[in-house]
């Protein structure tokens, strides 16, 4: 009886419930990928040769959320208030290549989220559509993690992405200013130039004086030792 009434309950959870929900249902998960949980939606592991793997969980409006799985680049600077920033501690993680499910991203296309997506709305609920979601995309978060582990790995990732636009023009950092200094790493110094030149200002806060330092980057990046 007690189990049936838990089940009937579906108002919106709080944010300690679903804390440890996702504690129960995803970090063991998540574990056996070699991710650990650092912060309350965050899980993500060491970094080996200069990538940082991690996965969040993302919440939306109207009390539900979605999964971004991806890489944090260490070597990577990005523009942040004004200022070049690195996520390089350990305690400083930000997804710069990465993944939706493909229900989210469909939906910056006009199409729905069904499917795609959790519920917050009862624990029972909230539960089931974790677990749900996680079972329907572990095999393609274990798949796209098994090709992002080096630079030439990645290099292809981002070009994929760019190549298809669509969606991933809605990504922060935007795949093609990943892909220039991902280039630079691979030291395809003509490739990473291109690109770079080619960027809109709007990457770089509309300021010309960042673009002409982070122009100095790529090409210091370009010329270091892997």
């Amino acid at each position: 009886m007690f189990n049936i009434f838990r089940k009937m309950d579906n108002s919106l959870i709080d944010a300690a419930t679903l804390q440890q929900i996702l504690g129960e249902v995803l970090s063991p998960k998540l574990g056996q990928l070699g991710l650990t949980r650092q912060a309350n939606y965050l899980w993500y592991d060491s970094t080996v040769d200069h990538i940082r793997r991690g996965f969040s969980y993302s919440l939306l409006k109207g009390g539900q959320a979605t999964f971004t799985w991806g890489v944090n680049l260490d070597f990577l600077p990005i523009v942040s208030n004004g200022k070049i920033v690195y996520h390089k501690s350990a305690k400083n993680y930000v997804h710069h290549l990465f993944e939706w499910t493909d229900e989210y991203r469909s939906s910056f296309l006009g199409k729905e989220l069904a499917g795609g997506i959790t519920t917050h709305f009862g624990a029972y609920n909230a539960r089931k559509s974790i677990a749900t979601l996680f079972s329907r995309y572990e095999s393609s978060i274990v798949n796209w993690f098994n090709t992002a582990s080096s630079i030439s790995e990645l290099v292809s990732i981002a070009e994929r992405q760019v190549a298809d636009g669509k969606h991933y023009k809605f990504h922060n950092p935007h795949p093609e200013y990943v892909l220039a200094f991902l280039n630079a790493k691979a030291n395809r110094l003509d490739q990473a130039n291109g690109l770079f030149d080619s960027l809109d200002n709007y990457y770089f806060d509309n300021n010309a004086e960042l673009r002409i330092k982070l122009k100095e980057k790529l090409l210091a990046l370009a010329g270091a030792k892997n």
